[in-house]
């Protein structure tokens, strides 16, 4: 396998000279099998793997990442990459390997990026501008097109200058899965070359990147951009502006706010541009939606000692179609040890609109048990088709403590919805580095129990158990990831061990 070596010598190297690290497994199983492991048609089985190991000394910080999903065979991913923090010189890093890469807020280069757009009840507060080249820590971002090669963060003259130069593999198909005969053969087909450079200073930064990969025709792009964060008296302005050109032309993509800050009351206006002309690999701009203008606005009032309310609305225009968003949530802290949220949601497009509305608390009657409640109601309409959805679902978890060693998490969720599109969402059980949301609709019902202890200091194991069923259902899901049956059940176990 390609850098196979490279990597075991950095493990080697990191076992020999770290002072510290952790280690963390992760092993998860669905049951039943799907279609693809059981006709034969995936390569590997049904069993998920994850592991990482990260040693550090004083200066020097080593990765090592292993990951299969279901489907794949063993150690289907293997990468790793290694930092250095010298001290007392210009050069404030050098990292080396599979990366992860912010330069600005997004719109020049970012990878692997943020899991999602910023929230509509987030809108009050502007997205971060970061300086950050530093070896991947998961999984993701290290799958079909991983971002390979070595970055250089240092100070001169008061600036802040990060190089970015890389060489990597990429897939031809598959989305970063190598589970059937096609998706391996698509595997590392191209090869990208990417360069990026980026200098700030004070509440300004220019940052320019360029690559090309090696399809057929050849596809390149190249941006160059500027950011800013300052504030003036109250008001803050941030935002940033980027040119991107590729074969298909010159487009430009922008945000820009203007937000304020008082003791009990906090606001922001965005206005942004994010044309679906616009070149967008290795990018992740803060509101991700693809539009040729938007207009946004949020705020947070906390208007009584144990009060606040959120709410946030987004506007987006293309040429052919629009879409608004709008949400709001008030939020009660009371006397005794109970927090409340209600909320709505809509989302308004050219020819639909959805609504969510939602109730839930928290509640920690004693310093050992927590018990966690939500309500949702849903609703969808659709014009052209004349259709419309409902549906309604209750969610409860229950967090308890016998031992300061041991936790215990039960729970449980159950959803009638008229379809996928009224659907409603519950907390999962989810172990630390997963995300713990899913979509629930039809008639259905989610069921995990959890345990996680700590063994030892730094020494934790974890192991869940979740159950989904769905009424009247023969198979869930579809092609080669249908399940014969109403049910499926996930288990898993996971480690994680720091040690000096």
């Amino acid at each position: 396998m390609r850098g196979l070596p490279f990597l075991i010598a950095l493990f080697i190297l990191s076992c020999l000279a770290s002072a510290g690290g952790d280690l963390r497994f992760r092993l998860q199983r669905r049951l039943p099998g799907c279609r693809g492991t059981l006709e034969n048609y995936y390569t590997g089985n049904e069993f998920d793997f994850y592991s990482r190991f990260r040693f550090q000394s004083e200066l020097m910080q080593f990765i090592l990442l292993t990951d299969k999903a279901r489907g794949e065979e063993w150690a289907d991913i293997i990468a790793g990459g290694a930092s250095w923090t010298p001290e007392n010189y210009p050069v404030r890093s050098v990292s080396a390997g599979w990366l992860k890469a912010d330069l600005g807020t997004g719109l020049v280069m970012s990878f692997p990026g943020r899991f999602s757009s910023l929230s509509e009840l987030s809108m009050y507060k502007p997205p971060n501008s970061r300086n950050r080249i530093e070896p991947a820590t998961s999984p993701w971002g290290c799958r079909a097109e991983p971002l390979t090669g070595i970055g250089i963060m240092l100070q001169a003259g008061g600036m802040d200058i990060s190089v970015l130069t890389a060489l990597s593999p990429i897939d031809s198909i598959g989305g970063g899965y190598h589970r059937t005969a096609s998706e391996l053969l698509g595997r590392n087909v191209y090869t990208e070359k990417l360069a990026a450079v980026r200098i700030s200073w004070q509440h300004l930064g220019i940052t320019a990147a360029a690559a090309s990969r090696s399809e057929t025709p050849e596809y390149s792009w190249f941006r160059c951009g500027s950011d800013w964060n300052a504030d003036i008296g109250s008001l803050n302005l941030a935002g940033e502006a980027a040119a991107g050109v590729d074969s298909s032309g010159t487009s430009i993509a922008a945000w820009g706010s203007l937000s304020q800050e008082f003791s009990e009351f906090r606001h922001m206006l965005t206005v942004l541009r994010n044309p679906p002309g616009y070149p967008s690999d290795r990018t992740s701009p803060p509101v991700s939606r693809e539009c040729d203008i938007g207009i946004c606005y949020g705020f947070r009032w906390k208007m009584f000692p144990r009060m606040a309310l959120k709410a946030g609305t987004g506007t987006y225009f293309n040429q052919d179609s629009s879409l608004l968003l709008a949400s709001l949530q008030a939020e009660y802290r009371f006397p005794w040890s109970m927090e409340a949220a209600a909320g709505i949601r809509t989302r308004t497009e050219t020819d639909c609109a959805s609504a969510r509305t939602w109730l839930g608390t928290t509640w920690q009657p004693q310093n050992r048990l927590k018990i966690t409640t939500k309500i949702q109601i849903t609703g969808w309409t659709s014009s052209p088709e004349d259709s419309s959805e409902t549906g309604a679902g209750i969610e409860m978890k229950l967090r308890y403590t016998p031992r300061n060693w041991l936790t215990l998490d039960l729970g449980g969720a159950a959803c009638s919805t008229d379809g996928y599109n009224s659907r409603v969402y519950a907390g999962a059980f989810s172990f630390p580095g997963e995300f713990g949301s899913t979509a629930l609709y039809n008639r259905s019902f989610l069921f995990f129990f959890g345990a996680a202890a700590e063994l030892s200091e730094g020494f934790y194991l974890r192991g869940a158990v979740e159950r989904k069923i769905v009424e009247d259902a023969d198979f869930l899901g579809s092609g080669w990831e249908e399940t014969e049956g109403n049910s499926r059940t996930e288990l898993g176990f996971q480690l994680d061990y720091a040690f000096q």
